[in-house]
């Protein structure tokens, strides 16, 4: 059986696994992402990881890495995004990796590897066309459509927490990440209650105690969340939208009340067909997707970095 070590850098975390064929997770792990670190710095922590992990199992016959922002596909490096791993924008982290380890590297964006993931191995398996979108600190996510996720050209990936769900009481814009992160919901339920939570979690549990602030609060990111998949399944035809990262822990409660709202802003048609469901996968979406783009790829053209066609806009 082949193995892809497969990394997911975050802002605040670095999780890491050695994945089998059949997205089989092996080991897994996760650590502390260390902001002060230089480039050179986090690559040395990534190829220690790859190390200790493979110590036992011997080497693995490729590496994934899903991280933030756009990276060029023909050199690895950071071009757009990824402000919360500023360092990543100082070398290819690819590129790095392959000269340090001797392994083959794919990348994807963290929302892409996310999408691809749970088309693969999680709750999209069923769904040939369907959007993730990941709320968390902020809102990613990704378009699958016939088994391809859609990204630009040169591969950019989308930026679902751009979409406009309304405007504020001067006027301004609000995107859909203003609205519906986990600091978009606890910054309006901080604004209605006079006082915040530390969490969306202990947000959510204080609205199924029936707290009606963070009632409010939930449920207006709730709409703007079925604003955004609304317009998409009806831009797209969508089968379903998944809703991932850690606001989706709410599991049910959230998916019903975007469930909801969801009519009022899709062409009845297609909204008597699309489905909202949470996400299957976790913490571990990003790992499973950009495992199986490795795995992809190094069934293509005798193993060499050959990355799964996207859907070109």
């Amino acid at each position: 059986m082949r193995h892809v070590f497969a990394i997911d850098i975050g802002g605040t975390a670095i999780k890491y696994g050695l994945i089998g064929e059949g997205g089989v997770i092996l080991a897994r792990g996760e650590k502390p992402f260390e902001r002060h670190l230089p480039f050179a710095g986090v690559i040395d922590q990534l190829a220690g990881l790859y190390e200790s992990v493979t110590a036992a199992a011997g080497p693995a016959d490729a590496i994934g890495v899903a991280m933030p922002g756009y990276a060029l596909r023909e050199s690895g490096l950071v071009v757009d995004g990824g402000n919360n791993v500023p360092a990543l924008r100082d070398g290819s982290v690819s590129k790095a990796l392959e000269q340090r380890l001797g392994r083959p590297v794919w990348f994807e964006n963290d929302g892409v590897a996310a999408a691809m993931g749970e088309q693969h191995f999680g709750a999209g398996r069923t769904f040939p066309r369907f959007v993730l979108m990941t709320m968390g600190t902020g809102v990613g996510g990704a378009v699958v459509l016939d088994g391809k996720p859609v990204t630009g050209a040169r591969g950019e990936p989308p930026e679902l927490g751009a979409i406009i769900v309304g405007s504020d009481a001067q006027g301004a814009p609000v995107s859909l990440e203003a609205a519906a992160s986990a600091t978009g919901i606890l910054r309006a339920y901080a604004g209605q209650a006079g006082g915040g939570v530390v969490s969306s979690r202990a947000l959510f549990e204080r609205a199924e105690a029936g707290d009606l602030a963070a009632i409010r609060a939930i449920d207006a990111a709730s709409r703007s969340i079925a604003q955004a998949a609304g317009t998409l399944i009806n831009a797209l035809g969508l089968d379903a939208a998944i809703l991932g990262g850690g606001v989706s822990g709410a599991g049910e409660f959230l998916a019903e009340r975007v469930r909801t709202h969801l009519p009022a802003y899709t062409w009845p048609f297609l909204a008597a067909r699309a489905q909202v469901r949470i996400a299957e996968l976790g913490n571990s979406a990003g790992l499973l997707g950009v495992a199986a783009s490795a795995f992809a790829g190094l069934a293509g053209e005798n193993g060499r970095k050959v990355r799964p066609a996207p859907v070109l806009l």
